[in-house]
């Protein structure tokens, strides 16, 4: 579940999404040498052997010690991934709301750009920060696993390696319902978004026309839609995750059995059924974290929709630079609709030049605040020059 697009948006995401990899690696590197000496430590133990250790407690502590600076270096480059994706996506959106001008109001409403410029970017952020490296770590983890325990038993190996893929399988099973119902969740909650805005603007209004009760009680009916869509959201990913518990822990369970059997049967020894025993968990838990964190990332995919259908925003042709200390406006023939049969202008030419006052003056309804709108950029839709 990669974007290209938003790959080509994320500036240096990237490159600090490759370090959080390679950090993740060398931390399991480490934890698989600590598993080695652990193991190789009990069997000696088990054999009545102590010399090596207190040179096997020290090399722990060590490798405890460089577990612990991977993570925290990780964790650095996860927040910088985080950081930059943020930085550059606003960026992106402030500039293209700078090149429409005040007219982006009539391709997008004020309170979807607040939200996807908020929320729908911070999901993003989770995306690059956790969805992405854990993605290609665990790709990496199990095949590194994978060729370590072939030399001590590479039936269990295997087992393990083909048990690993049962839990993207879950993941893609529940995708196309997560899709559809992600994408219904934004919507609402863009239309909450919009109600309320609009509402909490207009309320001098609503309550002169004694309005405010009847939409109060349109709003509760609008929220407990989006609580319903919301609660869905929250039970699909649920269901999905403990879907994916019993694939990883019956995985691991399959192959520590394949350990045993293995151990009785004279096939290993008892330093080689321990490093299997402590290691077989390792081969799913990247994997089972990537599905926890594959439905923010879904959530994020649905919020790069409403990102990219703001980028994609048609922009007026028509706009100039700013005006200076002296100019001088002309219209010509200005014609403008707020619809079909709602024309507000009609060939409406006018000149204004700096010097005096210049005011237009009209009935209600007569066209001014239009034309006051096209003059400041507000309006762009209009026809004539």
């Amino acid at each position: 579940m990669i974007k290209k697009r938003l790959i080509e948006l994320s500036g240096d995401s990237m490159i600090h999404v490759k370090k959080q990899v390679l950090f993740q690696w060398l931390g399991l590197c480490s934890n698989i040498i600590l598993i080695f000496i652990l193991s190789f430590l009990f069997a000696e133990l088990a054999e009545g052997r102590t010399g090596f250790l207190w040179a096997g407690a020290f090399a722990f502590l060590v490798l405890i010690g460089t577990r612990m600076v991977c993570i925290r270096l990780s964790s650095r480059e996860s927040t910088l991934a985080s950081k930059a994706i943020k930085k550059n996506l606003r960026e992106n959106i402030y500039r293209k709301l700078l090149r429409i001008g005040s007219s982006y109001t009539e391709k997008i409403s004020t309170a979807e750009v607040v939200q996807v410029t908020v929320e729908g970017v911070d999901q993003l952020e989770t995306y690059f920060g956790a969805y992405l490296p854990q993605l290609f770590y665990s790709l990496l983890a199990p095949v590194t696993l994978f060729l370590v325990l072939c030399f001590i038993h590479w039936k269990s190996a295997l087992i393990l390696l083909i048990c690993v893929p049962l839990i993207p399988i879950s993941i893609v099973a529940v995708q196309k319902i997560a899709k559809k119902m992600l994408s219904k969740y934004w919507g609402q909650y863009a239309k909450l978004g919009d109600s309320f805005l609009e509402n909490l603007q207009g309320l001098t209004t609503l309550k002169i026309y004694q309005a405010d009760e009847y939409k109060h009680r349109e709003m509760n009916q609008e929220a407990e839609h989006f609580r319903r869509v919301t609660m869905k959201v929250l039970t699909m990913q649920l269901n999905s995750i403990i879907v994916m518990d019993i694939v990883a822990l019956g995985g691991a369970a399959v192959g520590i059995m394949t350990a045993l059997s293995a151990y009785q049967h004279g096939e290993v020894t008892l330093f080689g059924m321990l490093v299997i025993l402590l290691l077989a968990a390792d081969f799913f838990l990247p994997m089972r974290q990537l599905g926890s964190y594959f439905h923010i990332a879904m959530n994020g995919m649905a919020a790069s929709d409403k990102i990219f259908r703001l980028l994609d925003l048609k922009e007026d042709k028509k706009r100039k630079e700013s005006v200076g200390d002296t100019f001088e406006f002309t219209g010509k023939n200005i014609s403008y609709s707020y619809g079909e049969g709602k024309q507000a202008l009609h060939e409406v030419s006018f000149h204004i030049s700096q010097q005096g006052l210049t005011a237009f003056v009209g009935m209600s309804g007569s066209g001014k605040s239009t034309l006051a709108g096209i003059l400041s950029g507000r309006l762009s839709g209009y026809e004539g020059s």
